[in-house]
């Protein structure tokens, strides 16, 4: 069960799963919830203790009452960790959680041990992506998620084998949505998706040992957008996935488990 935790962006809520000494925080995608992660949980708990962070307006999180920032996120993040008494945590975000996870290894270099960004575009959110979000937004506040808004979010968030053949990550992702506060949600997505600047800056500044995992189906953040910001960074690198679209941790676990415990073990010979 989750706990809540108070932070600068509300309560948040936070799953514990205990695992080995050194731990890590598990940040999920947009319009999902820490339940993306699910697939991942046996095998990386084996390895880490995880912290799993609902964002606000997701989860068990408390919507969000005002605009924000992912750098505001990234210190509501610390503000868990700060609650739970943890200090040093390697990174794993899916989407937005690797873009939150960008910004904390900024704002707190000595905390974040490493960093895996999985689909996190570091360019502002633009072309189809964003006139498909913008012109849906008012009809999710006024209508919520009808079906052929969820059909299309779903479409854009998962690929077509996947919800054809998958119906509980169909299930997971459906459910992370349309259980939100409509409000809350609207601000989420001006917030952290249509208002995201670009985090290319950012990106070159972490230090900690970094992958970033580019899908070969997520428009506009392949492995060659990915692989031109990590070859600028110190201490980067690009990993490809093969067949997933935006929810690589639902549509091909292993891959991502094996990724992370890859980049983990790295980490930890240095």
């Amino acid at each position: 069960m989750p706990v809540s935790l108070s932070t600068r962006l509300g309560r948040l809520g936070v799953r514990v799963v205990e695992g080995p000494t050194q731990t890590a925080v598990l940040w999920h995608s947009f319009f999902v919830d820490s339940h993306s992660w699910d697939r991942v949980v046996p095998v990386l708990s084996q390895m880490r203790t995880l912290v799993l962070i609902d964002g606000p307006s997701f989860g068990a999180s408390d919507p969000l009452t005002r605009r924000s920032t992912i750098e505001e996120c990234a210190l509501a993040a610390f503000d868990v960790l700060d609650a739970l008494g943890i200090d040093r945590v390697d990174w794993v975000g899916n989407g937005w959680g690797g873009q939150v996870g960008i910004a904390a290894a900024v704002a707190m270099p000595r905390r974040i041990r490493s960093l895996v960004a999985i689909g996190a575009p570091t360019p502002p959110l633009a072309g189809r992506e964003r006139r498909g979000l913008a012109s849906a937004l008012p009809l999710i506040r006024a209508f919520g998620f009808p079906g052929w808004i969820r059909r299309r979010l779903l479409h854009s968030i998962l690929n077509d084998r996947t919800i054809a053949v998958d119906p509980v990550a169909t299930r997971i992702v459906t459910e992370g949505f349309e259980h939100v506060d409509r409000s809350g949600f609207i601000r989420a997505a001006k917030s952290f998706v249509l208002d995201r600047p670009s985090l290319e800056a950012a990106a070159l500044e972490v230090e900690a040992p970094s992958v970033f995992v580019a899908g070969d189906d997520r428009l506009g953040w392949g492995p060659a957008q990915a692989e031109a910001v990590t070859d600028r960074m110190a201490n980067g690198r690009t990993r490809t996935l093969y067949g997933v679209r935006n929810i690589a941790p639902l549509e091909d676990p292993d891959a991502v488990a094996g990724m992370v415990r890859e980049q983990w073990a790295v980490t930890g010979r240095r």
